[in-house]
């Protein structure tokens, strides 16, 4: 499977994520009274038995976790709509809060499950709004029915049309549920010795997570076609032309604006380099102006030779990823 251009979107994260979610449902449910952080079906249910019995407190007991589940999926939405990327990315934002009330949770005591689960349920409301695709594939990293379905139906969609992308897709749904479940054997593993401070192991898998994020794919891949395109051009060679219907669709779209974006950046790095050039041999008036009227063959030789250089010393330096 090829890489995925977002980092939110690798399999790697997926792994932590999934992992954390199985965790923290492993955690409500064994060692806060029986309540499931991510599976609000489950509290839903249980909320609409006590209904019918007339079991008001444990009516809100099943209540609670719902409320702040949606509360978390309301703030992490919220995060995307207001966050202006600086330095952070929304998701990360969104990962911090979630690291941090999941260790507020730790510290909750027993004989308070109510509180503990509502604040638990409200980290997995903003995790399953957070990440929501991965390998552009919709997938959840807080639940394993939508996942399940969605891999029988790839699986069953190869069987029928031999598509490899069915396969890849129905593989990687159900790898996220073994994950899934992996994260509660890790948590029912560690109870023994942490009790309720456990859920301190999802917090750490989710801090990964937020560290891993400042790797940038996107970035790091269209750098990676300019430099090949610098280095073909100074080569004297043609880059090799696509095949026709190689893309379709989404992919297609995306492979032409990363295209767009590679010549951006290379005809601006050219253009900076070659008024730096130009300047140092005395051929521009004021730094960064362009020089007026015919300029000797010979002079354009020499800026032509001084500018390849520059390219090729940069590609070789490691390009404009070193000062990343």
């Amino acid at each position: 499977m090829r890489h995925a251009k977002q980092e939110s979107e690798s399999i790697e994260l997926a792994v932590l994520l999934a992992l954390a979610g199985g965790l923290m449902d492993c955690y409500s449910y064994l060692v806060r009274d029986h309540v499931f952080a991510n599976a609000q079906t489950g509290n839903m249910l249980l909320f609409g038995v006590n209904l019918a019995s007339g079991d008001w407190a444990q009516c809100i007991h099943y209540v609670v976790p719902v409320v702040c589940f949606a509360l978390g999926i309301a703030l992490c939405h919220g995060i995307k709509l207001l966050a202006r990327e600086e330095h952070l990315h929304w998701r990360q934002l969104a990962l911090a809060i979630e690291v941090l009330v999941l260790v507020g949770v730790s510290f909750v005591p027993e004989g308070h499950s109510l509180r503990a689960n509502g604040l638990t349920s409200f980290a997995c409301g903003i995790q399953v709004q957070a990440f929501r695709k991965f390998h552009g594939r919709a997938l959840a990293t807080t639940m394993c029915i939508g996942n399940l379905r969605s891999g029988t139906q790839s699986m069953v969609s190869f069987v029928h049309s031999r598509d490899g992308g069915q396969l890849r897709g129905g593989l990687l749904s159900y790898f996220v549920i073994v994950c899934f479940v992996l994260g509660a054997v890790l948590g029912n593993w560690c109870i023994p010795a942490l009790g309720t401070r456990m859920i301190l192991v999802g917090a750490g898998l989710l801090a990964v997570c937020f560290f891993v994020m400042f790797i940038d794919r996107e970035r790091r891949h269209v750098e990676e076609l300019v430099e090949g395109d610098l280095e073909a051009d100074l080569a004297g060679e043609a880059a090799r032309p696509r095949e026709a219907g190689q893309l379709r669709g989404i992919a297609a779209a995306e492979e032409r604006l990363e295209e767009r974006e590679a010549e951006r950046i290379e005809r601006r790095m050219g253009q900076d380099i070659e008024i730096d050039v130009m300047h140092e041999l005395g051929l521009t008036g004021q730094e960064g102006a362009r020089p007026e009227g015919a300029v000797e063959r010979q002079v354009e030789r020499d800026v032509e030779r001084q500018i390849e250089e520059r390219l090729r010393s940069d590609i070789k330096r490691g390009g404009w990823r070193a000062g990343k």
